[in-house]
């Protein structure tokens, strides 16, 4: 049986069906990093009010200001939500709401 690929010197050969699914897996990896970062763009544009914000973390209104202000305890390091206030409520972009919801899961 051929090997896949052979090493002569400082020069690497390889078959070309073998190179064909190298550069296939390395095309799939890149697209699904793309992908990855249009997500996390879309999250970054996407605000949310503090109602909304609290419906998703499922803790009240007050509780959620409480996370902004003051933060929430985990495992002895204090973890505080990111939120830019505007007049009496506060702005909260997805991405930072889902990024403090997985610090809550690592307790």
């Amino acid at each position: 049986m051929e090997t896949d690929y052979a090493i002569v010197g400082n020069t690497i050969t390889m078959r070309m069906d073998y190179m064909d699914k190298l550069i296939e897996k390395v095309a799939m990896m890149a697209a699904d990093a793309a992908v990855e970062k249009y997500k996390e763009e879309k999250m970054r544009d996407e605000k949310l009010g503090t109602k909304q914000a609290s419906e998703i973390l499922g803790v009240s209104k007050v509780t959620l200001i409480r996370y902004i202000t003051n933060g929430k305890k985990v495992g002895g390091k204090t973890i505080k939500l990111k939120a830019t206030k505007t007049g009496r409520d506060y702005i909260i972009s997805r991405l930072d709401l889902e990024k403090f919801k997985e610090q809550l899961k690592t307790k």
